[in-house]
């Protein structure tokens, strides 16, 4: 009988902390509001602003409270009541992953959609296929019309 190996998992490495949906009063709340600065400040991450159950706005920061309290009185102010944090350990995939969750879930309150390099986009590579085979049957369609 042979001993395998336990494979050490990675969970874990790269999310390093979140939240379940938490009321924005809590932002201001004497009680809550020296332990809320002290597991959000100076941390970088993914944050997301619902209103009622309705995702509204994804965002990344490298100050989640501070962005997060900030969004109390920019123009995002009154629009959600509601906010989720993920601390996120390899800040340089933060961009990656706030594009990728607002492409699958399109909240309202975004304006900018993060953008893949063109040589990286499945589309524009399938147009370009899509391109070639138009001019190769352009002859047929015109023969036949």
């Amino acid at each position: 009988m042979s001993k395998r190996k336990k494979v050490k998992s990675i969970k874990g490495a790269l999310i390093k902390g979140m939240s379940n949906n938490l009321p924005s009063d809590i932002l201001e709340d004497p009680v809550f509001k020296k332990k809320l600065q002290e597991i959000m400040r100076g941390y970088a991450g993914i944050y997301a602003l619902y209103k009622g159950d309705r995702l509204y706005y994804i965002g990344l920061t490298h100050n989640l409270h501070g962005r997060i309290r900030w969004h109390l009185k920019d123009r995002h102010k009154g629009k959600w009541d509601y906010f989720k944090i993920f601390r996120i350990q390899k800040v340089k995939f933060l961009k990656d992953i706030e594009t990728l969750v607002q492409h699958i879930v399109k909240p309202k309150g975004n304006r900018v959609k993060g953008k893949v390099p063109r040589d990286n986009n499945l589309t524009y590579v399938l147009r370009e296929v899509l391109r070639e085979y138009e001019k190769r049957i352009r002859p047929f369609k015109k023969a036949l019309h």
